[in-house]
């Protein structure tokens, strides 16, 4: 299914449901309503701002859509005050030396106003609608002045007015009459086509909506479909005629996607430079709701809530293998997911998939499992957009969201969902910061395990995870017994790392920070040296009070040297540099079995607050 095509149908879901405006119309934020009489006498001006919060503040209410940029045009049947009532808010100084907002005009508001009665002169001359016609005859009778003589409070100046007609059963929207609906939705003079989203013969849109939202692009909001170059065009045809998509189509799929970036949605988050959205397709609001919430929290797992996090687990492992433990979250239900990136004043398409929920969490619990690593760096399963901060460059301890690679965001996603190879441009990205700063924290190691150990497993849709079975692959905690030379020649150089620490304690750099990026790229010019210099650090460890610990560490040295070839490579390709930081990080962190070492033991860290 195409993008639009499901954007559509979730549209339509949306509006069975009350979620989402009718055809012409836009959500949009309101603040008061004007009321008025059959005579077209405005009565008052009423509040509808939300007053829940420290400040009042605007309610999102469907009326008919705009379209405005920066010149002159009114919308229909709603405007700002300058549109409306010919009136702005300008400063003027009060008595007591406060500068507080009175009605006033700008530059332009005459003429602002002018268009709005204008349009509506228009449009309302052979309305016979009551409120319609009381529009129509308070357009006739309106001054700017009369904002003040009415006594109108200054908190509108500047926002938001809709109309309301009473007829004295109560006050109604006026857009809401069937009359204007009619006004609104009346198609507009446009060639009928083939639409390419729904297959009917219908007017075609020429511009397409704007879609607001996406993360660095134009706060106006730009276009997911557009055609601004004859380059792009083709047959003579022109705009939106190259693609044909019906107008009520367009609509629908800029309502949609807009509702999916709103504010106050859950069906959005930021990867990268991407936005990713995220919905179900299904009839059932309680199914569509569960999976929603699963999603997102697989998506940004809880960071705070231990019991929310395990739940989380429990349920992406039991629809990943097939067994549901909560009745909503059907495996089979029907998932997209949608990358979005700003281009200008368009917006590009960095990824998408659909499938199914049960495929989703297959993919996730996948994911995952290639993550865990011991110690843990992560008290719950991580986010997939926090492992690209690692690849950032620090400033003051704290990663640059802009220095990510602006492509990788979707690589990854993309691979998460379709249960692919992780990229890897991520692998030698995180291997490259590390290079530049030195910092081998458990999450840079889990990074490094997942990429191998994705690229390992066969590219299978199984039932449920499985572990590879080559013995190639990166274990999740310290293998003794694992052969591969890039492991065990990481596991060497944390405990030289240890013992030269523990012989000179109080040195300011230690090899790690002088020889870590050599050693793991070329390693057989590297350690002659490092072992060499290990002799006597030794040598010191055991003369002195930590005996004990020189012993220890001798052997240690040994088993592990003894499973090293004569031979040491001389450089080691980006996998197996990966491989390597895996086994430093494992001999370095785990706490082993020092029967045979005194008290003052190597010193251990909470690798959760190391990676921080």
């Amino acid at each position: 299914m195409t993008i639009l095509t499901a954007l559509t149908r979730l549209y339509d879901r949306m509006a069975e449901n009350g979620e989402a405006p009718r055809p012409g119309y836009s959500t949009e934020n309101i603040s008061f309503a004007l009321v008025l009489d059959g005579d077209g006498t405005p009565l008052r001006l009423s509040d509808k701002r939300s007053h829940a919060g420290n400040k009042p503040a605007p309610v999102a209410m469907g009326v008919p859509a705009g379209g405005r940029t920066s010149g002159i045009k009114p919308n229909l049947l709603w405007d700002k005050t300058a549109y409306v009532f010919g009136v702005v808010a300008v400063e003027e100084e009060a008595e007591d030396g406060e500068k507080r907002p009175v009605p006033g005009q700008g530059k332009r508001t005459a003429k602002e106003h002018d268009a709005f009665v204008a349009e509506h002169a228009a449009l309302l001359e052979e309305a016979t609608d009551p409120g319609l016609l009381a529009l129509r005859r308070f357009l006739d009778l309106w001054r700017p002045e009369m904002f003040a003589e009415m006594g109108f409070p200054a908190a509108a100046l500047d926002q938001n007015i809709v109309f309301e007609f009473d007829d004295g059963t109560g006050p109604g929207f006026v857009h809401d009459r069937p009359a204007a609906v009619d006004l609104v939705t009346a198609p507009a003079e446009a060639e009928r086509e083939l639409c390419l989203v729904t297959g009917e013969e219908a007017p075609i849109e020429r511009l397409h909506p704007k879609i607001k939202g996406v993360m660095g692009a134009q706060s106006s909001g730009a276009s997911l479909v557009s055609f601004n170059n004859d380059a792009y065009e083709s047959f003579g045809k022109a705009q939106g005629d190259n693609a044909p998509v019906s107008q009520r189509a367009a609509f629908a799929y800029g309502t949609a996607l807009n509702a999916l970036l709103a504010r106050d949605s859950k069906r959005h988050l930021r990867i990268g430079d991407s936005t990713v959205v995220f919905w179900a397709e299904t009839d059932n609001t309680d199914t569509a709701q569960a999976v929603e919430f699963c999603m997102s929290g697989a998506f940004n797992p809880p960071a705070d809530d231990d019991a929310e996090q395990a739940r989380l687990r429990a349920a992406i492992a039991d629809v990943a293998t097939g067994r549901p433990s909560e009745p909503d979250l059907d495996p089979a239900t029907r998932v997209y997911m949608l990358g979005l990136a700003p281009n200008a004043a368009r917006l590009s398409v960095r990824f998408w998939h659909p499938g199914t929920f049960g495929g989703f969490a297959r993919h996730v619990a996948r994911f995952w499992m290639d993550l865990q690593i011991a110690p843990a760096p992560w008290k719950g399963p991580p986010a997939a957009r926090s492992l690209l901060y690692e690849t950032a460059i620090r400033v003051g301890g704290k990663p640059k969201a802009d220095t990510i690679q602006p492509l990788l965001a979707g690589q990854l996603m993309r691979a998460v969902l379709t249960g692919r190879p992780l990229p890897r441009t991520l692998l030698s990205a995180v291997i490259a910061r590390i290079r530049a700063d030195g910092d081998i924290g458990g999450r840079r190691a889990a990074i490094c395990k997942a990429v191998i150990n994705s690229h390992l497993r066969p590219n299978s849709d199984q039932a449920a995870p499985r572990r590879p079975t080559t013995k190639e692959e990166i274990p999740v905690s310290l293998d003794p017994d694992n052969t591969n030379p890039a492991y065990r020649l990481g596991r060497l150089f944390a405990v030289l790392e240890r013992a030269q620490s523990a012989a000179l304690p109080g040195i300011n750099a230690t090899i790690k920070d002088r020889y870590f990026a050599a050693a793991s790229a070329t390693p057989a010019r590297v350690f002659p040296l490092l072992v060499k210099n290990a002799t006597h650090h030794l040598a010191l460890l055991k003369k002195g009070e930590n005996g004990g610990l020189g012993h220890w560490l001798e052997k240690e040295l040994g088993t592990i040297w003894l499973g090293l070839e004569a031979d040491m490579p001389r450089s080691l390709p980006l996998e197996d540099q990966g491989r390597f930081i895996a086994g430093y990080y494992h001999q370095r962190w785990t706490k082993t079995n020092r029967n045979e070492v005194v008290e003052d033991t190597p010193d251990t860290v909470d690798t959760e607050e190391q990676d921080q």
